[in-house]
């Protein structure tokens, strides 16, 4: 047999190329174009390209003709160009068999394990399909896979389905089974009365037609399979390389295979599925030989790689099976210590420290002009970091992965679209459409993105508004006519012709289809500017191209799928766009040359100069063991099928061949992902553990060092605490009375507000808060007391009351404008409150003790002090002239009401100061008196939905705390608005600054912890 073999330390294309190359020297040019090699992706065709090119110096060259064949799509399949492929059947597309599978796996009753909504269903049929395909692809019986009708095909294995579970096996799995023959029944059924096959079965057909072909007429002119094995081979691609194996001008070429040190333990790998040779022993096994009939490939002669030839000595004897780890017990270090030149380990505390350290690694292999390095990883998080981390040094690497195209800015535009609809204009996700590149509504850009931000200040902060577009129309009507308000009418009659009837899909189900074209015909609206129209600004560039496509097949496919509840949309239509990805490559971004980023796939048979292995941590790299929801182990022993460890064994050989790829090899893995602790993969464990008994140790990378240090400077010199001094000129010469508690607790935050005119927006999407609340009691009481006034007496009685407090509150609420959900939160609260108002008041004002009330009335107080005046400002929330002429001020509380003693010693001053306002007579229409009392009322409008706090009563008292107050606002002004003392931020720590809106202005963090306060 035509076996051969490039051992694991030799570059595996650059001895291809070389081989074939020697065979072909003394023939004709052409001679090397009829030749035909099968290798296991087309990214190692293109590896192979260039070796040819670079082995043949400055010669010309008709290249061989370069397959992929391992990933056996089906544009694979039909590149084999047999004429009796044409008589098979054409393949189901694959997003149609999704939705045919998905209607059919979405009848399977939620307690029964079956999913409970569509995008679940959808991820359902997804593992289903895989669950076909293996069938098809594992299927050993050549005379059941030359039956091309699917219905036999599916009538031979589902008798195979009867006898999987028997009445000892669990009643779920009982269930699971019985519903699975109903399925496949059912969609073998489909795709007779279609008249086509299911793509796996028609991968298999066109290899075994393949086969057929090669044994009626051997090829005659050269065909290798070269590193078809590495990975595991499925029994029709293993008939073939039989077949090739035996042709005269075919041959097999293998990659790695010990066959020195593990000849004797050929058959305990065999066994191992977790073993990395086992594939590869399990595919000479089914072509009838042994690891000493495969010969050396003619192009490794006199070769001599970068990598040590100890290295795959040494990874092999730590990976040995159980059988063969005797050598363990025998110390050699002097033997296996020349392994370990250029192998290094990377161990990162986490993900982030992880990427960096990788990129630094890559960055610094190129310093070494021509050197080529890669990160192979199966964790698609890690190449993300570290691709980013990458664009760092200025290098934009080859992601062999793509983009999903979920997360290209189109796909990101479609999911976004979906979510706003669905979540009915709720403020978040209607700002991240608006301000997403693509949105214009028809308008220019510029335009619309003001007016969205217009949108943002004036209607969307604060609680959520009433859904939909509608609710959007009635806050942008209550704003007050005045500037902006005609490009918010703008803006909003845009959106709705954009959107059109998606933007009102109801509650009634619909055809999934007829979502998706609701969805892209409002999408292309939405992206539509005056120069250019919507479909081509979405579908521009490579991801456009492939977003066009993908859509195109899923309009056909979705119309197999019932109707569905337009909420469920969203899920759907991402649930959709799994497993898609598109390679974003521009012109003025071209990936760097010598960097690339692999999957574990794509990177096989590739060497370079430096290699890092990432993510080598249990259930990554390798992933968990997991049968699927479909078929547990037993059963799919059962049935056939391969365990689910010999994937392990698979990535084993991926390690062990990787590892060998590059004169310098990085096994990368981190101490924790996603917060939690990580377990080293056992191929390291392994290694390690080996290692450690011989007195070895893998010699550590700085790379972790060297990253942490990119943003770790030399010394740490924390910003200081600000304390700003502005000029005379433009401190202000008026305070309001519930800014001096600011002003003495924490100067910065006068001084930010004040002078540099700061105001914190509200959040998008707030819950009902306290300011909310304050506003709505405060203008619910103003409006009761004057509804109360207009009656003799000043007291309607209480039944009146009641029904003025109702008004009042409702007044109150409405003043807030069309936010069903806050009037909805504090109704009840409100109510509360009235009762609690109406039973107090009543009792105030009996035999006359409350003669007039005033609510919400202001005072302006000129204060003149040695450096000049400053004007001090009140607004009072009540005040009461009681029955012997003196007054009461009355200030209303939603949150904690302050003590005595903060009033006393300055920390409260607000009611000791419009005490000494209304002594002064600054209060507007209301005279000097002396005030007898300061009061607080706490209204929570809770369990107790009110109290009355008297805090200080007796004339002489209040008005000996006023004047105090008063004196020391004045020294408080005279250092601060009149002097030129510096604002400080927060100076007392005794003393706690309200709000906190400017802390992160002020760094408060970094001053804070470096001074020690908390």
């Amino acid at each position: 047999m035509n076996l051969y073999d490039i051992p694991a330390e030799l570059p595996f294309l650059d001895c291809l190329a070389a081989g074939v190359l020697a065979q072909f020297r003394d023939r004709p040019p052409e001679a090397l174009s009829r030749a035909t090699i099968l290798l296991p992706t087309r990214r190692s065709a293109r590896g192979l390209r260039d070796a040819f090119l670079a082995a043949s110096g400055d010669a010309a060259l008709l290249l061989p003709r370069m397959r992929a064949l391992a990933g056996l799509s089906t544009e694979d399949a039909d590149e084999l160009a047999l004429p009796s492929l044409l008589d098979l059947p054409p393949a189901v597309p694959a997003l149609t068999r999704q939705a045919v599978l998905t209607s059919l796996v979405i009848r399977l009753p939620p307690r029964h394990g079956g999913p409970s909504t569509p995008e679940q269903a959808w991820a359902l049929a997804a593992e289903l399909a895989r669950i076909f395909d293996e069938i098809a692809l594992e299927e050993k019986d050549t005379a059941l896979l030359a039956k091309a009708s699917p219905a036999e095909f599916g009538e031979a294995w589902l008798g195979r389905l009867e006898a999987l579970v028997p009445d000892s096996q669990a009643t779920h799995w009982q269930i699971t089974t019985t519903f699975l023959r109903g399925v496949a029944t059912a969609w073998a059924g489909w795709l007779e009365g279609e008249g086509l096959l299911d793509i796996g079965l028609r991968r298999v057909l066109a290899l075994r037609e393949q086969t057929r072909a090669w044994q009626e007429a051997p090829p005659r002119d050269p065909v290798i399979a070269a590193g078809i094995g590495v990975g595991g081979t499925i029994p029709a691609a293993v008939e073939l390389l039989r077949v090739l194996a035996g042709a005269p001008q075919g041959a097999v070429l293998l990659h790695g295979i010990d066959r020195e040190t593990a000849g004797p333990l050929w058959e305990a790998i065999a066994a191992s599925a977790p073993h990395p040779f086992s594939s590869q022993a399990r595919l000479l096994a089914a072509l009838g030989a042994t690891p000493r009939q495969v010969r050396r490939w003619p192009g490794c002669s006199g070769a001599a790689g970068p990598v040590p030839e100890a290295r795959p000595a040494l990874l092999e004897m730590a990976l040995r099976p159980p059988e063969g780890m005797q050598p363990w017990t025998v110390p050699a270090a002097a033997r296996w210590a020349p392994g370990l030149a250029g192998l290094q380990a990377l161990v990162a505390p986490d993900a982030q420290a992880e990427a960096a350290a990788i990129a630094m690694l890559l960055r610094e292999a190129l310093e070494r002009p021509g050197a080529r390095a890669a990160l192979i990883t199966p964790d698609r998080d890690l190449a993300r970091r570290v691709s980013a981390d990458l664009l760092r040094h200025g290098i934009r690497a080859d992601d062999s992965a793509g983009q999903p195209l979920a997360q290209t800015p189109t796909g990101v535009f479609l999911r976004l679209l979906a979510r706003t609809v669905a979540e009915d204009f709720a403020p978040v996700p209607l700002l991240a459409l608006a301000k997403h590149p693509l949105a214009a509504a028809g308008m220019p850009r510029a335009e619309f993105l003001s007016a969205v931000r217009l949108l943002e200040r004036r209607v969307l902060r604060g609680p959520r508004p009433q859904g939909g577009l509608e609710g959007l129309a009635a806050l942008i009507a209550a704003l007050p006519d005045g500037p902006g308000k005609a490009d918010l009418l703008a803006l909003h009659a845009a959106l709705a012709a954009s959107l059109g009837d998606f933007a009102h899909p109801g509650r009634v189900a619909r055809p999934p289809a007829d979502l998706l074209a609701a969805h892209l015909a409002a999408a292309e609206a939405l992206a539509t500017t005056p120069e250019q129209p919507g479909g081509l600004r979405l579908y521009a560039a490579q991801e456009g191209e492939v977003l066009a496509g993908h859509m195109a097949d899923l309009a056909p496919a979705l119309s197999h799928l019932a109707p569905i509840d337009p909420a469920a949309w969203p899920a759907l239509f991402e649930a959709s766009l799994e497993g898609i990805a598109t390679r974003q490559v521009r012109l003025h971004e071209a990936a760097h040359p010598r960097v690339e980023i692999l999957g574990l796939l794509e990177a096989r048979l590739l060497a370079f100069d430096r290699v890092v292995l990432g993510a080598l941590d249990e259930g990554v790299w390798p992933l968990a063991t997991d049968p699927g929801p479909w078929m547990s182990r037993p059963m799919r022993a059962q049935f056939g099928l391969p365990e689910p460890e010999a994937r392990i064994g698979r990535v084993c050989m991926d390690f062990f061949l990787f590892a060998c790829a590059a004169k310098e090899a990085v096994l990368s893995r981190a101490a924790r992902r996603g917060g939690s602790p990580t377990v080293a993969a056992r191929w390291l464990t392994r290694l390690e553990t080996f290692l450690a008994g011989q007195g070895l140790a893998l010699a550590g990378s700085e790379a972790a060092r060297w990253a942490a240090a990119l943003d770790q400077p030399a010394t740490v010199t924390p910003v200081g605490r600000p304390a700003p001094c502005p000029p005379a000129a433009l401190r202000p010469r008026e305070i309001a009375v519930t800014e001096v508690a600011d002003l003495l607790a924490d100067p910065y935050a006068f001084y930010a507000r004040r002078v540099l005119r700061l105001r914190a927006l509200d959040p998008l999407d707030a819950d009902v808060g306290a300011l909310d609340y304050g506003i709505i009691v405060h203008a619910a009481l103003s409006g009761f007391i004057r509804r109360i006034a207009r009656a003799p007496g000043g007291w309607p009685g209480e039944d009146q009351a009641l029904a003025d407090w109702g008004e009042a509150a409702a007044e109150a609420l409405a003043a807030q404008g069309p936010r069903p959900s806050l009037a909805a939160f504090w109704r009840p609260r409100l109510a509360r409150i009235g009762a609690f108002v109406v039973r107090l008041e009543a009792e105030m004002r009996q035999g006359g003790g409350i003669a007039a009330s005033v609510t919400e009335v202001e005072a302006r107080f000129d204060l003149p002090r040695p450096r000049g005046v400053v004007a001090l400002k009140a607004r009072a929330d009540r005040i009461d002239r009681l029955g012997d002429g003196s007054l009461q001020v009355l200030d209303y509380k939603t949150g904690r009401v302050p003590g005595l003693p903060e009033l006393q010693d300055g920390r409260a001053p607000q009611l000791p100061l419009e005490a000494a306002l209304a002594e002064a007579g600054a209060f507007a229409g209301l005279p000097a008196a002396p005030v007898a009392a300061l009061v607080y009322w706490k209204l929570s409008g809770g369990e107790v939905p009110g109290e009355s706090h008297p805090m200080l009563t007796g004339a002489e008292e209040v008005a000996e705390l006023a004047a105090l107050s008063l004196d020391r606002l004045g020294r408080l002004l005279d250092r601060f608005l009149l002097g030129d003392a510096p604002f400080a931020a927060r100076p007392h720590p005794a003393r706690a600054a309200r709000g906190g809106d400017y802390d992160h202005l002020a760094r408060f963090a970094e001053w804070a912890d470096a001074e020690g306060e908390e």
